[in-house]
């Protein structure tokens, strides 16, 4: 099994990350850091550990690395982990015993712990608690492809094309996009790892924008648009839509409602009744994930996850919207969207 490490800027925790990959209770033949032009320290940390580093000159994004990586890679197995996760010992044990028991599997992701790798106030935690649920809930077959600790044989990995390096956020999910439909996607709870998430509010909800103004135009624009869909994948059949989260679609729609609707208030009092509709369908969608957030942490922490919740579900919508507006304002002749245009940083 080969490791690859994508790195950039990652000082405060790539030691820990390598430290916990060479302690797994099984090794990796190899392992190999793949630095994508950092500033900081992270190189002089990758050279305290015998793994293989390769340095890019300039920033190439995540996808770019994850592909060098694989390409440098010797193994027939190639695990991908985020230099901000530190695995649980048996992380790389797991995903060989996973894809073991499930043979026609193309894919093992893991799930985060709930406990963060490095503990930095309420948006953090909120943020790998509602990591932590979602990952658990979808532990089994599922459709989407996450790429922060996951393995995939080279087999796959090379049948699929590897990573669109257009692309800087939901390259892990378009890559499930060209999958073929005859491989499983498989989340599992015995890949773990902790993660050190975002712990601001504003990059926090730029990172939820970005990330879904990407989606829009370059997976959902771009693969439910009309017409014969590109794909690198030769003579396979193409991976079916995506399950659509009915939760999610609710939240969205509740929270963006419930502000939105706040402007008919002027109009009749009788018209409150509809922002009071639209939160009532946020919480409604969200009341699995709100629980779990109450048992856990106590009420306090639940308002607080319900505000963050709310936030993240309109910032989501601005991104959805504005990514879907700009994919079919670009729409080609032939009716196919392409992705959009990688940002400039990380």
């Amino acid at each position: 099994m080969s490791v690859i490490v994508p790195n950039y800027n990652k000082e405060k925790t790539l030691r820990a990350c390598l430290a916990a990959i060479y302690a797994q209770t099984r090794p990796a033949a190899e392992v190999i850091v793949v630095d994508d032009a950092s500033t900081d320290r992270s190189r002089q940390i990758a050279a305290e550990f015998p793994c293989t580093l390769l340095a890019f000159p300039v920033n190439r994004g995540v996808s770019a690395a994850r592909n060098a990586g694989a390409a440098r890679a010797g193994g027939d197995l190639l695990f991908f982990v985020d230099s901000d996760i530190a695995l649980a010992p048996d992380a790389l044990a797991g995903a060989v015993a996973e894809l073991r028991t499930h043979p026609g599997c193309g894919v093992v992701q893991g799930i985060y712990d709930l406990t963060p790798l490095f503990a930095d106030g309420p948006v953090e935690s909120y943020k790998t608690l509602f990591e932590h649920f979602w990952r658990r809930r979808d532990v089994g077959v599922t459709a989407i492809t996450m790429f922060a600790l996951t393995a995939v044989p080279r087999a796959v990995f090379e049948l699929v094309g590897g990573f669109d390096e257009r692309l800087r956020d939901a390259e892990d999910i378009e890559f499930g996009t060209r999958l073929p439909t005859s491989y499983e996607i498989r989340t599992s709870d015995r890949v773990l790892g902790r993660h050190d998430d975002v712990d601001r509010l504003g990059p926090y909800l730029s990172e939820h924008f970005r990330r879904a103004r990407t989606y829009a135009g370059a997976v959902v624009a771009a693969r439910w648009a009309p017409g014969p869909a590109p794909s690198t994948v030769e003579s396979a059949d193409r991976r079916a839509p995506h399950r659509i989260d009915l939760g999610s679609v609710v939240g969205l729609l509740g929270s963006a409602l419930a502000v939105a609707g706040l402007a008919l208030a002027a109009w009749s009092p009788w018209l409150l009744l509809v922002p009071l509709g639209g939160l009532a369908a946020f919480l409604g969608a969200d009341r699995a994930l709100l629980g779990f957030a109450l048992r856990q942490r106590g009420a306090g922490f639940l308002l607080f996850a319900t505000a963050m919740r709310f936030l993240t579900h309109l910032t989501e919508f601005a991104g959805l919207a504005l990514g879907l507006g700009r994919a079919l304002l670009r729409r080609p002749r032939s009716g196919r969207v392409a992705p959009l245009a990688p940002e400039s940083t990380r």
